[in-house]
């Protein structure tokens, strides 16, 4: 696939550096305005803790920074980070500049030593005394050590002349404005890469894990198939069976056909063949579109039922009871995990659209260039590769019914400027169309992000929060509501054996491990306890009548039980835990990453302890 980028799009570059770098690196930024936008931070980095907190407000595709800095970065983010790097004409240049100030010369260099030094010293006739470093503590002992000599000077990057200016040395700094360009021309080069990079990925992801089309390629020999996940679930087609589409894998025709029919599982299909060629070997993608609409009737399931035990979420299902007959938006906010679209689904139970279909889309998983398309559908030929007859959109499918929008906080501002046009006028116009389409339903939104606050950082449109923002509920975490976890355990339990058809029963497996699940934490809320009862089952497929269930949940979640090790109640072991704790907060300056490594624990059980010194 290829990328292109309009005229005025910019990438984000952000800066970390010294007063001296960051004055240096701001001298040649106009020359680059036409392409990228910049952030200078004037810091040295201690945490990455506060690296993150830069990178979430600026989201950067780029970050620039030099020596140690650079260095530190590079080990712990995933975003390209591009050093400012000495050549030796700037070594050269800053060295002559120092000798006119003193014969003594101290280069902090970082990383390797520069083979110049020794000719510059018989060239200048000065005497230069080269000191390597690796990271900042290094470079700070190195200044410590060397600035009990008189009449020096000082060469080095931007943290060394810091240093030395503070203490009274003059210092000069080792780079120089055509190595900044340089530099920026290459973490511009480097942003424009990743972003292409995350659209790919996203693209790629949207294809193969959300898209609702069913879609397989395979080579010219059909020894290799790729098939998508909708092609798993609508075609009934897995890994190792592909009888069913052996017609398009291995055409009796000479030549494939580029469009057609075929029959998939007694459903008839039109398909619609692209080949594609990489490195030489050439493969052929098949699009699916059924010839009839997919009889959709509503299924009775409990995988959508809402138990509860606790105040907190009665409150929020009388709220869901009140909203629901109201035609108006109701958006619902939650951490990950909390069952957002439950609530969503219990919304449309309750409301006068019961009767219509639930739609969801993920906001957080469609990429931009995708979004129209599949929100509003398309008219037949709308664009290159379009299903033959057209596609209706998402709002169409949600007709008389709810349309659920999880996470949409994540939606781009040009995605919420169509937004907001439907939900305005409450009609849509699908792509490749002139005609307005009018459309009756009921919006309902949820986000794990506050949008107020992201409305006052400009990343949410205010015009857009107040149309969503009509009734709002509010999901508290699974720890705030520990009553329900009994009851939610019980119903996912019933389900995980019936689909494993386990031999045990429910009541062989919840009351050994009820106290740890009813004590632990749950950051991943709901979700999360979701996940450890199906390890927990799967676990126990292999496992007799007289398992210790409490010793495969020790196994399978370490993380929830060991406090139990800890929670003695032996003062001198809760002292040392205090000790231990806010000792290696204070040496990793609160970057708890860095803490739970040295430790030796998971970042969830770091959390949970540092809750439970702050209740103490």
């Amino acid at each position: 696939m290829k990328t292109t980028h309009s005229p005025s799009e910019h990438v984000r570059i952000l800066v970390f550096g010294h007063k001296e770098f960051s004055q240096l690196m701001s001298s040649v930024m106009s020359e680059f305005s036409e392409k990228a936008h910049f952030n200078i931070l004037d810091t040295i980095v201690d945490s990455i803790s506060e690296v993150e907190k830069h990178i979430k407000e600026f989201r950067p595709d780029a970050i620039v920074s030099a020596g140690a800095n650079a260095a530190y970065l590079k080990t712990y983010l995933e975003i390209p980070v591009i050093s400012l790097n000495s050549s030796t004409d700037d070594i050269i240049l800053a060295v002559r500049r120092a000798a006119q100030v003193s014969k003594e010369i101290v280069l902090i260099n970082f990383g390797q030593p520069s083979p110049v030094v020794p000719l510059l010293e018989t060239a200048l006739n000065v005497s230069i005394q080269e000191e390597i470093y690796t990271t900042s503590e290094e470079a700070r002992e190195i200044l410590q050590l060397t600035r009990q000599r008189k009449h020096i000077v000082y060469v080095g990057a931007s943290l060394v002349c810091g240093l030395a200016t503070k203490y009274g040395f003059p210092a000069f700094l080792l780079y120089t404005s055509d190595s900044c360009r340089k530099t920026l021309t290459k973490a511009i080069d480097a942003g424009r890469n990743h972003v292409n990079t995350l659209q790919k990925t996203a693209l790629t992801d949207w294809l193969i894990h959300q898209s609702k089309t069913p879609i397989f390629m395979t080579d010219e020999q059909g020894d290799s198939v790729i098939i998508n996940h909708a092609a798993h679930k609508d075609l009934g087609i897995n890994n190792n069976n592909y009888e069913e589409l052996e017609n398009l894998i291995h055409p009796s025709e000479q030549q494939r056909q580029t469009d057609g029919e075929c029959e998939i599982h007694g459903t008839e299909w039109w398909f619609h063949q692209d080949r594609v060629v990489t490195k030489g070997t050439a493969s052929y993608v098949y699009q699916l579109y059924r010839k009839q609409p997919k009889n959709e009737k509503q299924i009775i399931s409990n995988r959508h039922d809402l138990v509860y035990s606790s105040p907190a979420l009665a409150d929020v299902v009388q709220q869901v009871k009140s909203f629901s007959t109201s035609p108006s938006n109701v958006l619902i906010y939650g951490e990950s995990g909390t069952g957002k679209e439950l609530i969503a689904r219990a919304v449309h139970q309750h409301s006068p659209y019961a009767n219509g279909r639930f739609v969801a889309l993920n906001c957080s998983a469609i990429p931009t260039e995708l979004f129209e398309g599949e929100l509003f559908g398309y008219r037949d030929g709308a664009f290159t590769g379009s299903k033959r007859g057209g596609r209706k959109g998402l709002i169409e499918e949600a007709q008389n019914g709810v349309l659920f929008l999880d996470e949409i906080s994540e939606l781009a501002l040009d995605q919420q400027s169509k937004l907001l046009r439907f939900m305005q006028e409450r009609h849509y116009r699908p792509l490749g169309s002139n005609e307005e389409k009018p459309v009756n339903l009921k919006l309902v939104a949820a986000s794990n992000k506050p949008l107020r606050e992201l409305v006052e950082e400009g990343l949410f449109r205010e015009d857009l929060f107040f149309r969503l923002n009509v009734f709002n509920i509010h999901i508290p975490t699974l720890s705030e509501r520990p009553e329900d976890i009994h009851r939610i355990a019980e119903q996912k339990l019933t389900a995980f054996i019936s689909s494993y058809r386990l031999s045990f029963l429910v009541e062989d497996i919840l009351p050994p491990i009820l106290n740890d699940l009813c004590n632990y934490s749950w950051p991943g809320n709901v979700r999360e306890l979701e996940n450890v009862l199906e390890r927990l089952v799967a676990y126990l497929q292999m496992a007799d009548k007289g398992t210790d269930i409490k010793q495969v949940l020790k196994r399978i979640a370490p993380e929830m039980v060991e406090h139990e090790s800890f929670d003695a109640n032996n003062g001198l072991v809760k002292a040392k835990e205090l000790e231990l704790v806010v000792e290696a907060m204070t040496r990793f300056n609160g970057d708890k990453r860095r803490v739970a490594s040295y430790l030796g624990l998971s970042q969830t059980t770091l959390w949970r302890r540092l809750k439970n010194i702050n209740n103490n």
